[in-house]
């Protein structure tokens, strides 16, 4: 069986949704024939979802060398600190949402082109030098973002002459929004950097047919279109933990996750309102369910709709446990908003594994072609409460049969079926 050399800093026990990619590629790149040597970085100072690494197939080679001693130094600091605050006494009237001091950058994360793991970048890369001398994998396949990664990798390939994958979760320099809170020094390193890297590359994945077109036309006379893959993301639903589902009495429209910038609930909160004043439904007739919580400014907006009465907001349910959750709601909605056409929520996924009906509150074509494809719910245009309102109705009134078969295209072992088509297809270069 052929190796791949797999860089992903976020890994289990690692629980945001990054780390998911890498997850799913583990478990069933094998099926597939090559079998992932994982370097990921140590959980420290992360979001933990220790059930996450029982995922983990027994005998995968994973190293958590991508990581200084400087991470953890700091996180060990800040824990000290935190713990040797006093706990009681007068306290400072607590800052507005969004305030910054005056000098402060509108968001300093984007201050760099890269992230918190540029210190980590020289011990990444010595770990991957001892993972390509231990296991001679056959080629090197890096997952960002984190996008400081980027450089173990392209120094990697270019001092072992191994096959690059590069796969982008998101646009790095198509991504016009985030772009544009770059002061230009930082965009013009990004952009001449992106561009290294991608002719070290052999095959840059994207994760959206729209990303990758997006790149196709940016790098259109400097490298040949085919350069650009699309591979989406998926579900495993083997991840998730069994459990009991309860559709409730009243119609349940749920949304699994947080809003946050380039995410904001505005249009699905005033679709419901038109559609539960249309329909002439009350609370007992019909509910909207935020899992996750909302954020104080958002359940200010769903006062300010006079939808109190309607909202239910859950806490943070475990990504494993999520399932049943999923399939205790008689639809599950999704917000792209205008801004986010190169991208697609990987929520959407996980309500496909739910085979529940979706509503797709959405300015992405993709994602609607997605949800179609499927044969998987309705797509109701993003900053039309009259449209959204229409296609919920139509979910309250009928009812989507969506079978295993429609859903297969969209599950992690086509995921690693074609990923590993892409690794097949560097050798032969």
């Amino acid at each position: 069986m052929r190796r791949v050399l797999l860089i992903s800093p976020y890994f289990p026990p690692i629980g945001v949704s990054g780390a998911k990619r890498a997850l799913h590629l583990a478990r069933n790149l094998p099926a597939a024939g090559w079998q992932p040597i994982v370097l990921a970085g140590p959980p420290v100072g992360e979001r933990p979802d220790p059930t996450l690494s029982a995922c983990v197939p027994p005998g995968t080679v994973v190293s958590y060398g991508f990581g200084g001693a400087l991470r953890p130094a700091l996180h060990a600091l800040r824990t000290r600190r935190a713990a040797a605050k006093p706990s009681s006494g007068p306290k400072k009237p607590p800052k507005p949402p969004g305030w910054r001091p005056s000098w402060w950058p509108e968001d300093a994360t984007f201050l760099t082109p890269f992230d918190r793991y540029l210190a980590d970048v020289p011990a990444g890369l010595r770990a991957a030098r001892a993972l390509v001398r231990r296991y001679r994998p056959d080629a090197i396949h890096v997952s960002a973002d984190p996008w400081s990664p980027l450089i173990a990798a392209d120094r990697l390939a270019r001092e072992t002459g191994l096959p690059l994958i590069v796969d982008l979760r998101d646009p790095w320099s198509q991504h016009a929004a985030k772009m544009a809170l770059r002061p230009a020094p930082a965009r013009a390193a990004l952009r001449a950097f992106e561009r290294r890297l991608f002719h070290v590359a052999s095959k840059v994945v994207l994760n959206t047919e729209a990303a990758r077109d997006a790149y196709v036309d940016a790098y259109a006379g400097d490298l040949p279109a085919d350069h650009f893959t699309a591979i989406r993301n998926a579900f495993d639903e083997g991840l998730f933990r069994p459990g009991e589902a309860h559709l409730p009495d009243a119609f349940t429209v749920a949304y699994f996750g947080r809003f946050r910038r380039f995410v904001e609930p505005d249009a699905l909160l005033r679709g419901f309102r038109a559609f539960v004043d249309g329909r002439g439904l009350g609370p007992a007739d019909a509910r909207l369910r935020f899992i996750g919580g909302l954020d104080p400014e958002h359940l200010a907006r769903v006062a300010g709709l006079g939808l109190d009465p309607f909202v239910d907001v859950v806490p943070p349910v475990p990504f494993r446990d999520s399932l049943p959750v999923l399939r205790s709601a008689h639809v599950l909605s999704m917000v792209i908003q205008p801004d986010s056409h190169l991208q697609i929520p990987g929520k959407l996924y996980d309500y496909l594994c739910a085979r529940r009906p979706i509503l797709s509150v959405s300015a992405n074509p993709e994602a609607d072609r997605i949800v179609a494809a499927a044969g998987a719910g309705l797509c109701a245009r993003h900053g039309d409460p009259a449209d959204v309102a229409e296609k919920l109705g139509r979910l309250y009134d009928g009812a989507f049969e969506i079978t295993e078969a429609n859903v297969e295209p969209f599950s992690a072992r086509a995921q690693a079926r074609a990923m590993a088509a892409v690794y097949d297809e560097a050798l032969e270069r």
